[in-house]
């Protein structure tokens, strides 16, 4: 009988992706998964997951305060002490997986990198500063195989990192904050608009105000939500607090309420400026709520215009607009876009799905060691 495929995930961060992925891969793998104490449960309850092969999970402190003087190196251990025949690692420009990276190069172990923004956000939320660069191109220049999240996410690392001689695929982005078996789940409320996230001004949190601005001048019936933290709260606080449709959550959100969210809004808002993939995304179609996003980035490789969500131009609110006015005044356009973001969550964003795509690119690796 052929020996399983030993494969380490260490994440840092993108606790509940890397979660569901290690829980996929489970049914043909042995996995290991080390997660950061702060981040494994800050957005989801990873206990409410549904794991249907075991795999083992270690949770450390990966501060840099005191407690990471010993969690950090534990978590080394814990990758290096469980002999994989490759390690999975998520690009984040911190010390915590470049200095893994660094230390396992000597010992010839397969990396795969998953890379979620090629290119930096034009407007926060991806690091940009020279250390963070540096971090950057240490870890993608130790990784065997890249993965990214859909074909334009690859054309980018392609012209963010010509010189990579590795190889590129994609790999989907997976749901999140997937409603619990047998839990109850909350009906959409009527004409309800979700914006969720976190608040960084490359995500159009002004362009979908100007929107709410016009559906309110239309007289079309619905009431928004915008929840999350960050500059762009403060900076356009004042504005939302004025309009009267528009109700701001700026707080953390415990993991119950994000699902709740989730579900009890009619459409969710992804009016990005610019963009690789998306959480909120994920998490939309992981409650099978439709979208209204903007073109661009890796977003048209998994919303599909009219069947899944709408496609708007990215910076138009006018467009924002009609699109959103659609979805609010149509039922049946507003059923079929749920049924197609349902359908999208359990084909191509489904985890099982993921891991097993994921396997040719593992077993070839394998075979052989990185120099």
């Amino acid at each position: 009988m052929a020996k399983r495929l030993r494969v380490a995930i260490y994440a840092p961060h993108f606790a509940e992706y890397s979660y569901r992925l290690a829980s996929g891969l489970a049914r043909h793998c042995d996995v290991r998964l080390v997660l950061n104490r702060k981040d494994a449960n800050q957005q989801w309850e990873l206990a409410d997951i549904a794991v249907t092969a075991p795999f083992e999970t270690r949770v450390r402190d990966l501060s840099l305060r005191r407690g990471g003087a010993i969690g950090i190196p534990a978590s080394f251990l814990d990758i290096i002490s469980f002999r994989p025949d490759v390690i999975h690692c998520h690009e984040v420009p911190e010390i915590y997986t470049s200095g893994l990276i660094q230390l396992l190069r000597p010992l010839g172990i397969p990396l795969v990198l998953t890379v979620h923004d090629a290119i930096p956000h034009s407007e926060g939320g991806s690091g940009t500063s020279p250390r963070e660069d540096a971090w950057r191109g240490r870890m993608r220049a130790a990784a065997s195989v890249v993965t990214t999240h859909g074909k334009s996410c690859i054309a980018d690392f392609r012209r963010a990192s010509p010189d990579f001689k590795g190889e590129a695929i994609s790999s989907m982005h997976g749901v999140l904050m997937v409603p619990p078996a047998g839990g109850a789940v909350t009906a959409p409320e009527a004409a309800r608009i979700l914006f969720f996230g976190r608040m960084w001004a490359y995500k159009g949190l002004d362009v979908f105000i100007d929107a709410i601005d016009m559906l309110a001048r239309r007289g079309v019936a619905h009431e928004a939500i915008v929840a999350g933290r960050g500059p762009e709260m403060t900076r356009l606080g004042a504005r939302m607090e004025a309009m009267p449709t528009v109700k701001t959550i700026n707080a953390y959100i415990a993991p119950a309420e994000t699902g709740r969210l989730f579900q009890s809004a009619t459409v969710v808002a992804l009016p990005y400026k610019d963009a690789t993939q998306s959480g909120v995304l994920a998490s939309a179609y992981g409650n099978s709520r439709p979208v209204v996003a903007s073109a661009t980035g890796g977003i048209p490789d998994v919303v599909t215009d009219n069947v899944n969500g709408l496609l708007v131009p990215p910076g138009d609110a006018t467009a924002l607009a009609d699109a959103l006015e659609r979805v609010l005044t149509s039922k049946p356009l507003a059923a079929t876009l749920t049924e197609g973001a349902w359908q999208t969550a359990v084909g191509i964003l489904n985890w099982d799905r993921i891991a097993e795509g994921l396997l040719g690119s593992y077993h070839k690796l394998a075979g052989r060691t990185v120099s």
